[in-house]
């Protein structure tokens, strides 16, 4: 009898290898928006992925944000006001053109009252007339408990931002297929945004208690002046400053029908989806919507970087390599790198530098950091074990990718990588929701979603001499940027140093978007300060805290 956990694996890996393409029927309407359907006679539900192609890469700096508060105060729960087309006097969208004008004022008036704090000050009454005119809008508000339109017809729909696009999906009964149709029409026609001020104020307060982040830290340094390497807490002052007409009129240029993907899996064909979609997102124009902004490109050799910052909690080592798009030759090659390397309880990092050596306590690898349209990260992330450093921990890495790159690789490991491929593919075919996320992110970031069923065919025919010679071309200390993250407090730091310190990061996240450079220029700063007197400090900081605008002192 032949042991069962192979016989397992070998069906595994046949059933995957199955043609699925067939199952994807697509049609695209004049206007441009496309659809991909896959049937699912047995389910009486369908999968909804709408997705917005663009993302987090494609906002203007004073705009930073925009995808993320899209998602917040346009999509997820849908209620009635979010529909609600009514124009002129009274209307919900005169108060809300009355909220933003009072907001804009209060801040205004914020900023006047920072230079001059002896002056009367008119937010008093500013805030009595907000706070009416709230009173105003809660009063046409819904406050059901079943006010979301969705969750009352058995569903729900969540909105999440990434660097590539916007993605809204949603789960209903196939009943209510047509209603989901006219509700989205709806909201991307009217562009309400009803909730704009509350979710800017909460997207601004959980920026602020995150603070920074060591994958920000490394985005940054590694992919300076490109979108990729934004850190949307260096631009809380435009986010906090951005209007309701402002996003409104940002989200009809970007959110164009040329860049909309309806993605549905489920118990509805495409005799009976089509003509519905074309009664509805048929009508959404697609005039006025320009070309797509040109974004700068980095080149893959700048030099191996470094940085070291203090965050708190435990030390943790971030390496990130320049890798290609996603549509590049050698990128699939990457792939199963990083599958090699990090994938699970089975990858080498887990085995050797946790298990083995004891050096590491964690161990993860990520793909295409933060996106794959464009060329991003191969990110490998590891906490050191009890008694061990940093320095350990990097030189033991980069002995794991000399072997990777040097010694041939053995086969029952290759076999395991793709076995564990073939299954992450069949939970993809089983969850209707991930195979509709999967179908769409692969049309945003690859241009075509077939890419989603050929990378995994071409990944079979790819041997692992072709996986060296990327590693090779790709993971070497020219590509390479590096994060030393350690624990650290202000306890017994001069006060005067520690507020020179924060002026200095805001002087210089206003003037260079190099963030290697941009560490380099405060440490140096700081160490020619502890040069001065304290009184000499005391006075630079003086002279240095007048450089930044008002609203950062």
């Amino acid at each position: 009898m032949r042991p069962l956990v192979p016989v397992l694996l070998a069906a595994l890996s046949l059933h995957a290898q199955g043609p699925r393409l067939a199952e994807v029927q697509e049609r695209r309407l004049p206007n441009g928006v496309r659809i991909l359907l896959v049937e699912r006679r047995d389910l009486a539900a369908f999968h909804a992925a709408m997705v917005l192609q663009g993302g987090r890469a494609e906002e203007p700096s004073a705009l930073a944000g925009a995808n993320d508060l899209a998602a917040r105060a346009l999509f997820g729960p849908a209620r009635p006001e979010d529909l609600d087309a009514a124009k002129g006097p009274g209307s919900l969208d005169a108060l809300l053109q009355e909220e933003e004008g009072l907001l804009e004022s209060l801040r205004q008036e914020g900023l006047r009252q920072r230079k001059d704090p002896a002056s009367a000050s008119q937010a008093p009454a500013l805030e009595a007339a907000l706070q009416n005119l709230r009173k105003a809008l809660k009063a046409r508000f819904s406050t059901a408990p079943l006010s979301d339109l969705y969750t009352a017809r058995g569903g729900w729909q969540t909105a999440s931002a990434s660097a590539d696009a916007l993605l809204v999906q949603t789960e209903l009964p196939v009943s209510a297929f047509e209603f989901w149709c006219r509700t989205e029409v709806q909201r991307l026609s009217v562009l309400q945004l009803s909730r704009f001020s509350e979710t800017r104020a909460a997207l601004a307060t959980e920026l602020r208690a995150q603070g920074p982040q060591g994958l920000a830290l490394l985005r940054g340094a590694a992919l300076p002046g490109h979108p990729y390497g934004r850190d949307l807490t260096d631009h809380l002052p435009a986010l906090e400053a951005m209007r309701r007409s402002d996003l409104r009129a940002w989200a009809r240029r970007a959110f164009r029908p040329d860049r909309l993907a309806l993605v549905l899996v489920g118990g509805i064909g495409m005799e009976t989806a089509l003509p519905l979609i074309e009664r509805t997102f048929g009508t959404l124009s697609a005039a006025g919507g320009g070309e797509d902004p040109l974004l700068p490109e980095i080149p893959a050799d700048l030099g191996d970087r470094r940085i070291q910052a203090s965050l708190g909690g435990i030390p943790t080592l971030v390496v990130g390599w320049r890798i290609p798009a996603r549509t590049h030759r050698d990128h699939l090659a990457l792939r199963m790198t990083a599958q090699l390397l990090g994938a699970g309880p089975s990858g080498r990092l887990a085995q050797r530098l946790v298990r083995q050596k004891g050096l590491a306590q964690a161990a993860e690898i990520g793909l295409d950091v933060p996106g794959g349209r464009l060329p991003g990260l191969l990110m490998a992330s590891l906490a050191p074990a009890d008694g061990k450093t940093l320095a350990e921990l990097e030189a033991a890495l980069h002995t794991e990718i000399l072997r990777l790159q040097q010694e041939p690789i053995p086969a029952d490991e290759w076999q395991r990588a793709l076995t564990q491929l073939d299954v992450d593919q069949l939970r993809i075919q089983d969850e209707p929701g991930a195979l509709a996320r999967t179908l769409g992110l692969a049309w945003a970031e690859a241009g075509d979603w077939r890419q989603a069923d050929l990378e995994l065919q071409r990944l079979r025919n790819l041997g692992p001499e072709a996986v060296q010679a990327a590693a090779r071309a790709w993971l070497k200390p020219s590509h390479r940027t590096t994060l030393w993250l350690q624990p650290g407090t202000d306890e017994g730091q001069d006060p005067v140093e520690i507020e020179t310190a924060r002026v200095l990061k805001a002087l210089a996240a206003s003037r260079i978007e190099d963030l290697a450079q941009r560490e380099h220029m405060v440490s140096e700063g700081l160490r020619q300060l502890r040069m001065l007197s304290l009184e000499e400090r005391r006075r630079t900081l003086q002279l240095l805290t007048a450089q930044l605008a008002p609203e950062k002192r």
